[in-house]
Formats: C-alpha cells, structure tokens, sequence
C-alpha cells in the first residue's frame, strides 16, 4: 500500500518511471517486513522470559512431587520456545538474502544512473555548442541588457 501511494504521485510519462519502481520495490518489500520480524523478535524474547521463569521455578521446588510437576511446564515452554526460535531465524535468514538482492539492485541503480545523467551531460553539452554557435544576435543582445541595466540605473 506504501509503494502504491510513492508510485501513484509519479507521472505517468515519466520515462524512468519502470526503471524507478523496479529499484525502489525491494526497498519498500524490506521495510514492510523489517515489522514483522522485529514482532517475532519480541515474541521469541517473551518466550526465552517463560522459559527461564519456568526453569527457576523448577530449581526453587521444594520437593521432588513439586519439581516433578513443574517440569511439564519447562519441557512445554521449551517446545514453545524452540518453534519460535526457528521461525524467528528462517525470517532473519530470509531477510539476509533479500539484503544481498538489494545490494545487487543497488549496484544495478548506480550503473543506470552514471549512464542516464553521463548522456544527460553529453546532450547538454551539444546543444550548448549548438546555441552558442548559432549566428543571431542573441550574444549582442545579452550585451546590451547587462550594460542598460546599468546606465539606467544611474539615472
């Protein structure tokens, strides 16, 4: 929905315009996810907070009958933690991969854009030499702006 609303605001003959979404769209891709395993992070902490919780209560029975029924508590928050734990680190892995795949696009960006604004100032570079060859009196007329400018300000 971000992406959408970033890319609607371009005009639509904007000739970068694929160019651009294509580059950006990962980027967006990323940041919408980043939420997401930061919320499985917490989750995981939570999880680790339980166990450990669990665990001392364990150490701290006072009989073997106590222990003994404590550590169903251990051994659940145990499965809980560890389901977490793998979720959490295909999500992380994951997102290394796509962090290498960005890189790529980066990469990719920067040649496109050396190459865009290199033509970009061999153009402008070309129709300078071609307005300023031209034979008119723009010159002349530049001249005589800038001197009138001054002698009118005088009087």
């Amino acid at each position: 929905e971000v992406f959408k609303s970033v890319s609607s605001g371009i005009n639509a003959e904007w000739p970068l315009r694929p160019g651009y979404i294509k580059f950006v769209k990962p980027f967006m891709e990323a940041a919408a996810k980043e939420g997401a395993i930061n919320s499985e992070r917490r989750t995981l902490t939570a999880l680790r907070l339980d166990l450990d919780a669990a665990k001392n209560r364990v150490r701290n029975a006072k009989t073997a009958e106590e222990m003994k029924d404590l550590e169903g508590f251990v051994d659940e928050a145990q499965k809980k933690f560890d389901e977490q734990y793998e979720i959490t680190r295909e999500m992380l892995e994951d997102r290394d991969v796509k962090n290498a795949e960005m890189v790529v696009h980066v990469e990719d960006l920067a040649k496109v854009q050396v190459e865009y604004f290199k033509a970009a100032h061999e153009l402008a570079v070309e129709m300078e030499k071609k307005v300023l060859d031209r034979p008119t009196k723009g010159k002349d007329m530049r001249k005589r702006k800038s001197s009138g400018s001054s002698s009118s300000d005088e009087e």
